[in-house]
């Protein structure tokens, strides 16, 4: 009896299944097909670009549904359901950013860190930061989360909270508002220019803030959703003037990377509070003055190819170094992993489950990863490079 069950649940469990695949099983058709070529003319990288269309016939008219961030997108994909379909197609494509937010299409991001995740929930995968004083354009909102575009393209959601919404005056005045820039690791914004006074935020490395006014030891600052408080000097600088200090030198990146020695890794971190492989190395060229893209294949399409060389003679310090799987005729090239070349076969990278720390490809070194060794794709030399990525706001 106890057999006879435990095949008739077997059963059922593989019925259930073939249903749910069958229900879920998109029935290519001409539609289907020209809309995901679309798709991948405008948006090949959803972590960047939006471009969600389906098509749904209903006797002679279709519904065109979804959403894009371009509007000649819009337009390409009605004209060539109109063009496959002929009749009537009904057009409720959504162009994003949503009308509905009227003229606060924009924010500057007021947590020290803001995390920024895959979908509108607290429970929802981390998918990168963005630091305080950042300004981000707004596409939509669903229920207290809003979903962004940073500096760099990249697309996620973020608390509300996180930030100040505003205009598009309102992010003139930001901009041209004297700002500090955090300089350290790690500080704190207090009530009163005193170290024993109650804090007001964290700030970390990289975060932007209004001057006021300096006094002493002490800057006071405003956050970008109005508070107010005072930081130490030392761990500040002038924002535009650090600005024009930064000089993108192997020297340099070496430097800014050392710094984040033993910093731990966090899945989708790009701050000093924890990094990923590919925000630790936007991390330390971005304190060098170059915004790279976010993940480390987007990050292996710019800059200048570089062949290593059978023992990596031909590498040079600042080097951006890509682990993953080589493409073959079978196959597309993956790239999972980056990291920073320094000097005679060792790199720093921020290797999974561990934290920003070197290693080698020499097998006579006591840091040698053989699995890293065997899992090196290729690198690219951003230091003098003639193809700087350019990451302008969309």
């Amino acid at each position: 009896m106890k057999t006879n069950s435990i095949i008739s649940l077997a059963v059922v469990m593989f019925l259930f299944i073939l249903t749910t695949r069958a229900q879920t099983q998109r029935t290519e058709t001409p539609a289907s097909i020209a809309l995901d070529s679309l798709k991948a003319r405008y948006a090949p990288d959803r972590t960047v670009a939006v471009f969600e269309v389906t098509c749904v016939q209903q006797g002679d008219v279709a519904i065109a549904r979804g959403e894009v961030d371009d509007q000649k997108a819009k337009e390409d994909a009605l004209a060539s359901l109109h063009k496959i379909l002929g009749g009537q197609v009904i057009d409720s494509i959504r162009v994003l950013p949503d009308p509905q937010l009227g003229e606060k299409r924009f924010a500057i991001v007021a947590a020290s860190v803001g995390n920024v995740r895959t979908n509108p929930r607290n429970a929802a995968e981390l998918s990168t930061q963005v630091l305080m004083g950042t300004v981000v354009k707004l596409l939509k909102k669903q229920g207290g989360h809003y979903y962004i575009q940073m500096p760099d393209h990249y697309i996620g959601w973020l608390e509300e909270n996180a930030m100040k919404v505003t205009t598009a005056a309102g992010v003139d005045e930001w901009n041209a508002a004297k700002k500090v820039i955090v300089t350290v690791y790690f500080t704190m914004v207090r009530e009163k220019p005193d170290r024993t006074a109650m804090p007001v935020s964290d700030a970390v490395a990289g975060v932007l803030m209004k001057h006021v006014r300096t006094s002493g030891s002490w800057v006071a600052v405003e956050l970008p959703d109005g508070r107010k408080g005072f930081i130490e000097k030392a761990n500040v600088e002038d924002f535009k003037s650090w600005k024009k200090s930064r000089k993108l030198t192997a020297e340099n990146i070496e430097k800014t990377a050392k710094m984040f020695v033993g910093i731990p890794y966090l899945w989708g971190g790009t701050s000093t509070k924890g990094m990923d492989c590919s925000g630790f190395t936007k991390t330390v060229f971005r304190l060098n003055g170059l915004e790279l893209y976010r993940d480390a294949s987007q990050q292996a399409g710019a800059g200048d190819e570089v062949k290593p060389g059978e023992n990596f003679e031909n590498l040079k310090k600042g080097d951006l170094l890509f682990f993953g799987r080589k493409g073959s005729a079978d196959r597309p090239e993956r790239i999972s992993h980056v990291g920073i070349y320094l000097e005679k076969q060792e790199f720093i990278h921020t290797p999974g489950g561990s934290w920003v720390k070197f290693n080698s490809f020499d097998p006579a070194a006591p840091n040698y990863s053989e699995s890293l060794r065997r899992s090196f794709v290729r690198a690219r030399r951003y230091v003098g490079s003639s193809q700087i990525p350019e990451v302008p706001t969309k």
